[in-house]
């Protein structure tokens, strides 16, 4: 056994659902296989603000050492003001602004909740970690976010303890994309501003899941630009392998995942308006996983047989991606300067299906796809462009010549070969 003993601090654990979880998961788990000693500390599920449970991801990681907390969350108040329930409101990333009241919520949010929601777990959090600094030879710690409050846990722990710390950036900090066009205190942005930079600064380490662009605007930001890393999140091959591909007698597009109007899918329903009149009685269906607007879910509706299997656990999402023809991913709006990639982009990959990124500016998802022959991103010039692949593809599908394309270096995407990537870049902080 390793005598390294890390300390991962993150808000997400199972049983939270949704790809944010399991990046950390993941490679908890791996770090114990490959003989580290991972610590998690995380808030107890039952203060928790999880809007995704995934009871299935608590088989995963039921080797790991996990200490809870309790939280005070603000938005268990807003789910209950919102619905009566203590959860069934609670927003995907940011709260919406259809009605007064979620117009006074979100200005409340962001005007008074730095620089997020869940920074009630903050003072628990802090409070165990010294706990688990004082009684056990910590050698490392990594904060992840969002939320970014997490980081803010890291840095009073880098004050008083001058451990090495690595900060992981699974989505932006200020260039948050759900913070651009909402109002703010010029007063509140600076404050934001710099509590990011204060953490980014004082880390040992900066990790990010994305390349070149994002990265160049953390540069522009830091007076030491040198240890800025990239870690896709990968996919799980021992959970990929294991489960069956069944195809179904439809050509089936799929999406899994959150489809919201903050989504780049104005473009697909285009085409799938243009197919719909141009082609009749095209024996093709939409296999949706996750959790979709409802007024998106009716647009989709009048365009194709829409299947809705609603929110699925990691697993069946993951049988889904493997019994499609085409798959489909939506990248955010207002995420074209920080390139931000989908977590489930590389198990789209490793299904071997191709696939079409919708996206104004892709070019960190370019980098991934070129790993599949026939996967590419599309922008809104790219209508006819799009009716053509699908068109053809499913052609091919007609005639009995529809293939799947494996890429031959997935294995180097694996969550266990990421985890490697991550254990030379603590080696290189501690050893």
């Amino acid at each position: 056994m390793n005598d390294l003993n890390i300390l991962i601090i993150t808000y997400y654990w199972p049983p939270s659902g949704g790809s944010g979880v399991q990046r950390w998961m993941f490679f908890a788990k791996y770090l114990k296989k490959l003989g580290y000693n991972p610590i998690v500390l995380t808030v107890d599920s039952k203060y928790a603000s999880y809007n995704l449970i995934d009871n299935s991801l608590t088989d995963q990681v039921k080797e790991i050492e996990v200490h809870t907390t309790r939280s005070f969350e603000i938005l268990k108040l807003y789910s209950i003001f919102k619905s009566g329930n203590k959860t069934k409101s609670i927003p995907q990333s940011y709260i919406p602004t259809q009605s007064f009241f979620d117009k006074i919520a979100s200005f409340i949010r962001l005007n008074l909740f730095i620089p997020d929601s869940r920074i009630g777990w903050n003072y628990f959090a802090f409070k165990k970690a010294k706990t688990l600094i004082e009684d056990n030879n910590i050698n490392c710690v990594i904060t992840t976010g969002p939320p970014h409050s997490s980081h803010l846990i890291g840095k009073k722990i880098y004050k008083k303890f001058k451990l090495k710390w690595i900060v992981d950036l699974r989505d932006p900090w200020a260039e948050l994309f759900y913070l651009k066009n909402k109002f703010q205190f010029n007063c509140v942005k600076k404050l934001n501003l710099k509590f990011e930079l204060d953490v980014l600064n004082s880390a040992d380490a900066i990790i990010t899941t994305v390349g070149k662009r994002y990265q160049n605007i953390i540069k522009d930001k830091l007076s030491n630009t040198k240890n800025i890393h990239k870690i896709y999140n990968g996919y799980d091959k021992k959970t990929y392998d294991k489960i069956e591909e069944i195809k179904p007698d439809s050509y089936n597009i799929v999406f899994t995942g959150i489809l919201s109007k903050n989504h780049n899918y104005h473009l697909f329903l285009e085409v799938l308006s243009l197919l719909k009149d141009k082609y009749k009685n095209l024996n093709m269906i939409f296999t949706f996983a996750g959790k979709i607007d409802k007024e998106i879910k009716n647009l989709f509706s009048e365009k194709i047989h829409f299947i809705d299997n609603g929110y699925v656990d990691h697993e069946k999402a993951i049988k889904i991606i493997k019994s499609s023809h085409l798959l489909i991913n939506f990248n955010y709006l207002n995420t074209e300067d920080t390139d931000m990639v989908s977590g489930k982009l590389i198990e789209y990959l490793a299904s071997g299906s191709p696939i079409i990124n919708f996206s104004n500016s892709a070019r960190e998802s370019d980098i991934i796809l070129k790993n599949s022959i026939k996967s590419f991103s599309a922008d809104s010039n790219d209508v006819y462009k799009v009716i053509d692949f699908i068109k053809k593809e499913y052609d091919n599908w007609l005639d009995g010549n529809y293939e799947k394309e494996i890429p031959k270096d997935i294995e180097s995407f694996s969550r266990e070969k990421l985890t490697n990537n991550l254990i030379d870049l603590i080696k290189n902080l501690v050893v």
